[in-house]
């Protein structure tokens, strides 16, 4: 498993599942459309839906890109990477706002993110990488760091017993 193979699997998606905790400390499992920038993503998400209000709450994330599961040939070894990351909100008045709409409105509808970032309920998050973990089949688990450099494969200390 390769660097350069981490950021082939990244390039397939357009949206990131994300992980958060709601202010009572519930866990709370949602989707968010992206950006990525180096081992950043950007995620432009209304603070009318749970997890834009987590977002507000909670500094730490857990990010998931998975197989998409029509080509996944075996369900237990399903490919995957997971991502710790740090949160902070992109104020408006800061010049990586505006950066970061021009990226949204390339990858996805220009006009539809025009008009989603006029609204005032919509805040723009950057989910910087602190370090997480890449599953390509059985017994090919790397842990990955902030850089989402392959560091060590995963390797259990105990054996699978029948």
């Amino acid at each position: 498993m390769t660097t350069l193979e981490i950021g082939t699997f990244l390039e397939q998606f357009q949206t990131l599942m994300i992980a958060s905790l709601t202010p009572e400390g519930q866990s709370h499992a949602s989707t968010a459309p992206f950006v990525q920038q180096e081992n950043d993503f950007y995620i432009l998400i209304s603070t009318v839906a749970q997890h834009g209000r987590n977002l507000l709450y909670s500094q730490r994330v857990s990010l998931l890109f998975a197989e998409d599961e029509a080509k996944t040939f075996q369900p237990f070894a399903r490919k995957r990477i997971t991502i710790d990351a740090a949160v902070s909100e992109i104020l408006r008045e800061a010049g990586a706002f505006e950066t970061m709409m021009t990226l949204f409105k390339e990858k996805f509808d220009s006009d539809l993110i025009t008009s989603l970032s006029g609204m005032g309920d919509f805040h723009l998050f950057k989910l910087s990488t602190v370090g997480g973990s890449a599953v390509m089949g059985f017994g090919k688990a790397y842990r990955l760091d902030n850089n989402l450099e392959v560091m060590t494969q995963i390797m259990g200390q105990h054996q699978h017993r029948n």
